[in-house]
């Protein structure tokens, strides 16, 4: 049986390291590290893209590699997974990516999400909103 409080020990030591981004690149910060002229070179990136075949097939960031996020952590999907250079996640609204960032990263990976993903929803008919978008009961303190 999993120890619980020697896991969530470990959890709590990993999470203190994280760095003041989140583990985040916004949309800006990666279309500068792809396009800029004044790029770093010594930091170079692979992009994964997580999301289904399908949507991957129907528009995807250039040079962006496909593997679904289910499939991820099958061995021969690892295997194709650089250990030595900062890998980008990238998903729909960056919720399916963050999802498995923190398991590549425990497996000593590289690894920021895109966030806000591709400001794609995977869900017809549903637009982009979040709670206070909806006007939904909020409480507010002063």
């Amino acid at each position: 049986m999993v120890d619980q409080k020697k896991l969530a020990y470990y959890f709590n030591e990993y999470l203190q390291t994280t760095s003041e981004d989140w583990n985040y690149i916004t949309p800006q910060q990666l279309y500068q590290l792809l396009y800029s002229e004044d790029r770093l070179p010594e930091k170079p990136c692979y992009l994964l893209d997580v999301r289904k075949k399908k949507d991957y097939l129907n528009q995807h960031i250039p040079g962006s590699v496909n593997i679904f996020w289910l499939d991820l952590f099958k061995e021969k999907n690892l295997e194709k997974l650089p250990k030595d250079c900062l890998i980008v996640l990238i998903c729909y609204l960056g919720h399916t990516a963050s999802q498995v960032l923190t398991l590549l990263k425990l497996l000593g990976y590289q690894v920021v999400v895109l966030k806000f993903g591709l400001g794609l929803t995977p869900i017809s008919g549903i637009p982009i909103a979040g709670w206070h978008q909806y006007g939904y009961p909020l409480e507010h303190h002063h």
